[in-house]
């Protein structure tokens, strides 16, 4: 994309070249044309961000079908309509449309001061609405990686606390079942009590949730099927 880019669109070929040669000393880089089809392959593939266009540009296709159907291509082009005497109504469907500006043709050899001035302010409006769409831009990707972070922050400790309830589980288990068999070697009451504490911890364990074994989805459904058909057979023997 050429953002000093300028394409000036009209019939008149002594206008064209009159604001081209304008636009080059201004420092634009300027592309001429008054072919419809050369606007909008230029539009489209170039991205070039203001286009003069003369309002009697294309007598098949209507001035403000033109610029919505460029605006499709690109919607940050500004368009600056350059016309002699333009109709309240064709005025009022190309400002729906979206032109940046409606300029007056030059009548004399230089006089374009009015669109210099609006083709710098196109400039300036363009270059200000892609600084804007960047910044958007960053900060939906910052608050992306904020959200996957905190995502993964959170499932940190919930797999850490499940490995240590796990730990827990396990060395508990082993503690009291080694000492319950020793105690019962050398014949204490103890041994007996541990082994109750030791099978009320394996019975707590089969309840607490993160043990819990969850049975496949298709046992579930089947299950699920026999209960129903079983009910219906109920049903329908009453």
């Amino acid at each position: 994309m050429d953002e000093r880019g300028i394409i000036i669109a009209d019939r008149d070929a002594e206008f064209r070249s009159q604001v081209a040669e304008y636009f080059r000393k201004a420092g634009y880089e300027v592309e001429t044309t008054d072919s419809t089809v050369h606007v909008l392959c230029s539009i489209l593939q170039k991205k070039t961000p203001v286009l003069l266009l003369g309002s009697d540009f294309d007598q098949k296709v209507s001035s403000s079908d033109l610029i919505h159907l460029l605006k499709k291509c690109n919607r940050h082009l500004n368009v600056i309509m350059v016309s002699d005497d333009m109709p309240l109504n064709q005025a009022r469907q190309v400002r729906k449309a979206g032109i940046f500006y409606q300029a007056m043709k030059p009548t004399e050899t230089g006089d374009t001061e009015e669109l210099g001035q609006a083709v710098e302010c196109a400039f300036k409006t363009y270059r200000a609405s892609r600084q804007q769409e960047r910044m958007e831009a960053s900060m939906r990707r910052r608050a992306h990686r904020r959200e996957t972070v905190g995502k993964q922050s959170a499932s940190v400790p919930r797999r850490f606390s499940w490995l240590i309830a796990l730990a827990v589980l396990v060395f508990g288990t082993s503690f009291l079942a080694v000492s319950a068999a020793q105690s019962i070697e050398r014949g204490g009451n103890l041994g007996m009590w541990l082994f109750v504490g030791f099978s009320a911890l394996l019975l707590v364990a089969q309840f607490f949730p993160i043990f819990r074994i969850k049975l496949p989805q298709r046992i579930l459904a089947q299950r699920t099927a026999k209960e129903q058909a079983a009910s219906s057979n109920e049903k329908s023997s009453h």
